[in-house]
């Protein structure tokens, strides 16, 4: 029979749990967090006396603690069976071998928990799951989140949205989902790598206290301390949001990865809602990504949307470019100021992103590959600068390369009006419902 305390150690298991024949581990992926000398004796007596006494009355199951590499685990002591907690485990339809987030499916856990067996699941999900630093928050201090962090390894984008379902049925207002998918992690870039980042799910610390909790007190005391913080109101619930005007995303070379499940692969998806709708989320805005949808020709673009880096990899990048769309023209190349680009009756500020491009490229400090300081006041101090222009001969709005020779800089930018652009667009995808597939 199952009860609180139980719910609590199975929701442990589901967050970080792995599972072999004769042993288990549970991750607390903890990092920095939890390394910090006034949380790691909190975090060893909720183990030692809680989590460990719970696993002792319910399992009769003897854990213990173990840290490394910056993590924190819990583990038996020694050999034990534990065949009463994988039949807990197969009662909710749960996974019971392996990394069990992998293949967690909670709709059936969903179905059979209510009350406090509910709340004592998802409370040892998100004591494994959830993070509440201070570096999480909606553009400013004033609205700090807890980040529920699922590993993009998973590969469970069901998971993601049966979970936030399941918060939004008991009450939470989501704040904002990322997907582990390059039309979220690398809109502008189809050749950046490190899109690969995960599932986050969101809310404003408010939201989520008032009808959740942590069991772990090193948690509780963070999430209570950073809730005095918030200063921003929750957002409409899902299904009154609007859908601001999202930015144009480019067709990432890596859309096919099989590090993508196949109910994702080979899609575009121009925001968050456009997943949970198309994957079948009962909260999301279903007309207003219709909408969307509906605006695909001024939203997907076949080129780089801005590609920054060295001359030698965007020259690569724009070669290949040519030899694929533009092998019948020459590359022609100008000199242009900084000015002349960015002046009024330039054509060139229809290219989305243009000025951010141009500020990676004279600007003097650069954090990664993004500029260091205010973007105006780089371009109006560099106005002058003069930059290599490269385009594609007796052809207007196709893609440029615009370089630095100075400094060993290039970007590739373009413009989704283009003819051959919109021809990708009309021949290379297909809408079907909610879905747009690329058909390459």
């Amino acid at each position: 029979m199952l009860n609180h305390n139980k719910t609590y150690i199975l929701g442990l298991f589901v967050g970080a749990g792995k599972i072999d024949i004769d042993s288990f581990l549970i991750e607390l992926p903890f990092k920095k967090w939890g390394m910090e000398p006034s949380k790691m004796n909190v975090i060893a007596v909720d183990i030692l006396q809680r989590i460990a006494g719970l696993f002792n009355s319910e399992y009769g199951l003897k854990v213990t603690y173990e840290i490394g590499n910056n993590r924190w685990f819990i583990k038996p002591i020694e050999n034990q069976v534990f065949t009463n907690l994988t039949s807990d485990l197969n009662y909710l339809k749960l996974p019971h071998s392996g990394f069990l987030l992998n293949t967690a499916d909670l709709s059936t856990a969903k179905s059979k928990l209510t009350g406090i067996n509910a709340e004592s699941f998802l409370s040892g999900f998100f004591d494994t799951r959830a993070s509440i630093t201070l570096s999480h928050r909606r553009f400013n201090d004033d609205a700090p989140v807890v980040s529920i962090e699922i590993p993009g390894s998973t590969k469970n984008f069901k998971l993601v949205v049966q979970l936030c379902s399941w918060l939004t049925d008991l009450g939470s207002t989501t704040d904002q989902i990322l997907y582990n998918h390059p039309n979220q992690h690398a809109k502008a870039d189809p050749y950046y790598k490190g899109w690969k980042k995960g599932f986050k799910i969101r809310f404003l610390v408010q939201s989520f206290l008032a009808t959740h909790s942590f069991a772990l007190q090193a948690k509780a005391i963070d999430a209570t301390k950073i809730k005095k913080r918030q200063k921003k109101e929750e957002q409409y619930s899902c299904p009154l949001r609007k859908i601001r005007q999202p930015s144009p995303l480019t067709v990432h070379n890596e859309m096919d990865s099989q590090s993508l499940p196949k109910e994702v692969r080979n899609k575009l998806y121009f925001h968050y809602f456009h997943y949970c709708a198309s994957l079948g989320c009962k909260y999301a805005p279903i007309e207003e990504v219709k909408r969307v949808v509906s605006e695909k020709k001024t939203l997907i673009s076949f080129f780089p949307r801005l590609s920054k880096g060295t001359i030698d990899e965007i020259s690569q990048h724009f070669n290949q470019i040519s030899e694929t769309f533009f092998a019948e023209y020459g590359i022609v190349k100008k000199s242009r100021t900084v000015r002349a680009l960015l002046s009024e009756n330039s054509n060139y500020l229809k290219y989305y992103g243009i000025e951010q491009g141009l500020t990676f490229l004279i600007t003097e400090k650069l954090n990664g590959k993004r500029h260091s300081g205010p973007m105006e006041e780089i371009l109006t101090k560099n106005a002058k600068a003069t930059l290599s222009l490269y385009s594609f001969e007796n052809t207007s709005d196709e893609p440029i390369m615009i370089v630095n020779d100075a400094n060993n800089r290039a970007i590739i930018c373009s413009n989704i009006s283009s003819k051959t652009n919109q021809k990708l667009i009309a021949t290379n995808t297909k809408t079907k419902d909610l879905d747009i597939e690329l058909l390459r």
